[in-house]
């Protein structure tokens, strides 16, 4: 049986788990590039040192491509069993230098973040991020279904702002070792927005365990030659989700200050 740990730091919330606690978790990212357009993402939250601080985690190219100084997280508030949605300034950036930090080589980054006292949320632990003997233990990999929970091009299921949970099916093989095999792959439709959004594995006793994280979507790109000298360039979505395997997020997070 899988388990899920998960710190909540709002003890008069009731404790959730499983997949309700990592909805809980989720949060919606956004904010404009630098002609203006808007950018979407989904962001998780993992646990940082500090009263009401996170570590809000999500793609690299994200963060980056939100030319803003701010980035607007869309938290929730609950009152009396009903949420409503708390929308959140973030300064990512400050006289030019990210705030952020972000991994030397992989499409991944976190900001550290103090979240207000109304808000309702579960912080997911590091122990919820699997690591190498967590992937063997769990025995997962081809085939195995897995939930994605997400804001396609920002659009969350309800007003309060949950992300959407769709599933998936792991379609690369191996898992392991993720040094060698850093990224897999999920059967998966991905639109903008997804970038970031955390892939579980659900255990059949409600518990659960972070797989990874999505990146981007996979594309065959050809070229064919055509009349003349010109050639015509095709990009075909695969249906496929390209996914960061959890053990080097976990690695990341350890590293954090």
């Amino acid at each position: 049986m899988l388990s899920l740990m998960v710190m909540l730091l709002l003890p008069s919330v009731a404790s959730a788990a499983g997949i309700d606690a990592v909805m809980r978790s989720v949060v919606a990212l956004s904010g404009r590039d630098a002609s203006g357009e808007q950018v979407f993402a989904t962001a998780f939250m993992v646990e940082a040192p500090g009263r009401n601080a996170v570590w809000l985690v999500s793609s690299a190219h994200s963060f980056n491509s939100i030319a803003e100084d701010f980035a607007r997280v869309n938290l929730r508030r609950c009152e009396r069993g009903i949420y409503f949605p708390l929308p959140l300034q973030v300064q990512i950036r400050r006289q030019g230098r990210a705030l952020y930090a972000s991994h030397a080589n992989l499409d991944l980054a976190a900001i550290k973040i103090e979240l207000p006292g109304e808000a309702d949320y579960c912080v997911l632990s590091r122990d919820f991020i699997a690591d190498e003997r967590q992937l063997g233990r769990a025995s997962v990999g081809a085939g195995s279904q897995v939930i994605i929970a997400g804001f396609p091009y920002g659009e969350a299921c309800n007003e309060a702002g949950f992300a959407f949970a769709r599933s998936g099916v792991i379609s690369s093989f191996p898992l392991r070792p993720t040094n060698l095999y850093p990224v897999f792959y999920v059967d998966f439709e991905v639109f903008a927005g997804y970038s970031g959004a955390p892939v579980i594995l659900a255990g059949s006793g409600g518990g659960a365990l972070l797989m990874g994280m999505v990146l981007e979507e996979v594309f065959l790109e050809e070229l064919r030659p055509q009349k003349g000298r010109k050639q015509l360039r095709t990009r075909r979505g695969l249906g496929l989700a390209k996914v960061l395997s959890a053990p080097s997020i976990a690695e990341f997070i350890g590293g954090l200050r």
